[in-house]
Parts: C-alpha cells; sequence; structure tokens
C-alpha cells in the first residue's frame, strides 16, 4: 500500500494514520492474541487435565483454541478481543450459547455459568487472564504493533 507523500489536510492523513491503526489492531495485533491466548489454552486447561466424562473439541473444530472464535472489535482506536466459544449442546448442559471461555477462566461462579457435573475441571483455569497478563508483561503486542504499521509504510524505531 503507498503511502500519499503529501496532504491537503490534516484531516486526510490522520484519517489515513486511523485507518492504518485499525487494520494493524485487526490483523497483526490481533493475529499475536490469538496466538497467546491459544498457547495459553494448551497450557492452562489442556494441560491441567484429561477429560473423562466429555471429549474435546479439537482445534478447528469450534473448541476453545479454535482460532475463528477469537474475535477482536475496535472501540474508540482500541481492540478488544473476545472468545466466543458456544456450549456444545450434545453434552446437555443447562448452560447454552457463548460463554464457555468464561466458565472455564472463570470456574463455576454463583453469577455467571456453571458446571454441570462435579470434578477437578470445576476449578478455574484462568487462561483469559493469564493471557492478559503475558500481555501487560511482555513487548509481544507492541512488536506486533510495529511490525504491522512498517508493513504499511511507517518508520517505527
Amino acid at each position: 500500500m503507498a503511502k500519499k507523500n503529501s496532504y491537503d489536510e490534516v484531516d486526510e492523513l490522520l484519517n489515513d494514520i486511523k485507518s492504518d491503526i485499525q487494520d494493524t489492531l485487526l490483523d497483526e495485533v490481533l493475529d499475536e492474541v490469538k496466538r497467546i491466548e491459544i498457547e495459553h489454552v494448551r497450557d492452562d486447561v489442556f494441560g491441567v487435565y484429561k477429560p473423562s466424562i466429555y471429549e474435546r473439541r479439537s482445534s478447528g473444530s469450534g473448541g476453545i483454541d479454535d482460532p475463528d472464535n477469537i474475535v477482536g472489535e475496535i472501540y474508540d482506536m482500541r481492540l478488544e478481543v473476545d472468545n466466543i466459544t458456544r456450549f456444545n449442546d450434545g453434552y446437555g448442559t443447562y448452560n447454552h450459547g457463548r460463554g464457555l471461555a468464561d466458565l472455564i477462566n472463570d470456574g463455576s461462579t454463583t453469577q455467571g455459568y456453571f458446571y454441570d457435573y462435579p470434578g477437578e475441571f470445576n476449578n478455574a483455569r484462568p487462561f483469559i487472564d493469564n493471557t492478559i497478563d503475558e500481555i501487560e508483561r511482555t513487548d509481544d503486542v507492541e512488536n506486533a504493533l510495529a511490525k504491522g504499521l512498517k508493513r504499511r509504510k511507517y518508520d517505527i524505531s
């Protein structure tokens, strides 16, 4: 994408910059957040125990590690990411629709979703919280933003 060398109006420049930042957030930055979250799903959720009551959905099949279930939207130049994995209706759970990621992250709560059966999987497995902590602790997301802006011809040092 070639950048304009000059602008007649400051607003044109600002609109181009804003558009490029939003594109970068929804492309390179979202991809990096997905990578980090999927890593935490595998370590913090799948690595904790093997299910005996149900069968996990594999990656790409609608499970919590499916990249298609990790979505982002831009609000006021800020990327908000959500894991929209739906409960598996085939298991006869009382929970329906989106919310599986919240249940796994928080465990059974009186104000949210709950597990239908007792077991070690009822404990919180905070993969979302750990994803946020890693993003705040490392420069991975900032590096993804810089990489995306460089790809769009911005000189980022």
